[in-house]
């Protein structure tokens, strides 16, 4: 299980998650995940520096509340939603 600090975290990641713990002015919250069961994969759009921390934005519209930057984030290795399958272009 590979893991990676907030502060580390690239665009385009693919990172474990919870599932909507919440709401920020209509936008759906979630956190990190301690384990694989029960958890959503999610990838990063971009982390960015905000008021109390860090937070990161996820390609389908959710984003974190603000985390410390030693948060770890479990990386979605071998996760079959974790990279969706190409497409071929005719």
């Amino acid at each position: 299980m590979t893991t990676v600090p907030t502060s580390h975290l690239p665009a385009g990641e693919p990172v474990l998650t919870t599932d909507v713990v919440g709401t920020d002015f209509g936008l759906p919250l979630v956190r990190p995940t301690r384990t694989r069961q029960g958890s959503r994969v999610r990838v990063v759009r971009s982390p960015g520096k905000a008021h109390g921390g860090v937070v990161v934005w996820f390609t389908d519209g959710t984003k974190t509340p603000p985390l410390h930057g030693r948060t770890a984030w479990i990386v979605a290795e071998g996760e079959p939603e974790a990279h969706p399958p190409a497409r071929v272009v005719a």
